[in-house]
C-alpha cells in the first residue's frame, strides 16, 4: 500500500538488511520523531494552494503580498480568500468584462454584465444587474469600488440593477347593481309603507409601498 510523507517512516525506507539492527531501528525512530514534526508544518507553507483553509492573518498577508487592488478586512473570511484566490487573475484579466463579473461573483453575487450597445446605453457604459439580496446601500458602494478597481479606465458604471421577484395572490372583485326608477306624483294615491332590509358593506385594503434607489 501507498504511503504519503505523513505516514512513512525512515526505517521503510532502508534496504531489508539493515530493518533488524537495534542501533539503526533506534535511529530510525529518532529521525521520525523530528521528521514528523517538519513535515506537520508543510502546510504552513502552501499559501496560495491552500488559502480556502487559511486562516484570517495569512489571507490578509498573501493580499498584501499579491496587492490585490481592492480588498477590505472587513469582509468576510470566504469573501476574503475568494479576493486572494484570484487576486492574479484580476490582474491578468484587468480591464475587460470577465474580470468584472469575477470580482462581483466573489464577493458572493450572481450577477449578469451589459455593456452600453447590448441595451442600447450611452457609449462606453456598462451596467451590472444581480438578483442576490444585498443587505445595505454601503455593501452596494463597496461593489461599485471593487467593480471600479478592475474595470477598463474608458468604461463607467452606470449602475447596479437589482431584480426581486414577489410571489402573491391578486384578487378582482366586481358588483352588478340592478334597478328602476319610478316617479310617484303628489296626490295621485296614498303611499304605502314600504318596509326592507337595509345592508351595509366594508372593505378594508392594506398595503405597503417599496421604493428602490438605483445606486450607482
Amino acid at each position: 500500500m501507498s504511503k504519503t510523507v505523513y505516514d512513512v517512516t525512515l526505517l521503510e525506507l532502508l534496504p531489508e538488511n539493515l530493518r533488524s539492527d537495534p542501533d539503526i531501528i533506534a535511529a530510525s525512530q529518532a529521525v521520525d520523531t523530528e521528521y514528523r514534526a517538519l513535515v506537520s508544518s508543510i502546510k504552513n507553507c502552501l499559501t496560495i494552494a491552500d488559502v480556502d483553509n487559511a486562516c484570517s492573518d495569512v489571507v490578509d498577508n498573501l493580499a498584501g503580498e499579491i496587492q490585490v487592488d481592492f480588498y477590505d478586512q472587513t469582509l468576510s473570511l470566504d469573501v476574503r480568500r475568494a479576493l486572494v484566490k484570484n487576486g492574479y487573475i484580476y490582474k491578468y484579466q484587468k480591464g475587460t468584462a470577465y474580470a468584472v463579473k469575477q470580482i462581483v461573483e466573489d464577493a458572493g453575487l450572481n450577477a449578469s454584465l451589459k455593456e452600453w450597445f447590448e441595451y442600447d446605453g450611452e457609449p462606453y457604459y456598462f451596467k451590472v444587474t444581480t438578483e442576490t439580496v444585498v443587505s445595505s446601500t454601503t455593501v452596494l458602494a463597496e461593489l461599485a469600488e471593487m467593480i471600479n478597481s478592475v474595470k477598463n479606465i474608458r468604461s463607467w458604471l452606470e449602475g447596479i440593477i437589482i431584480n426581486r421577484t414577489w410571489t402573491g395572490n391578486m384578487y378582482f372583485g366586481t358588483a352588478l347593481v340592478d334597478g328602476k326608477m319610478l316617479t310617484l306624483f303628489p296626490k295621485a294615491f296614498e303611499m304605502g309603507a314600504v318596509t326592507g332590509t337595509t345592508y351595509f358593506g366594508t372593505a378594508l385594503v392594506s398595503g405597503k409601498v417599496l421604493t428602490l434607489k438605483e445606486v450607482s
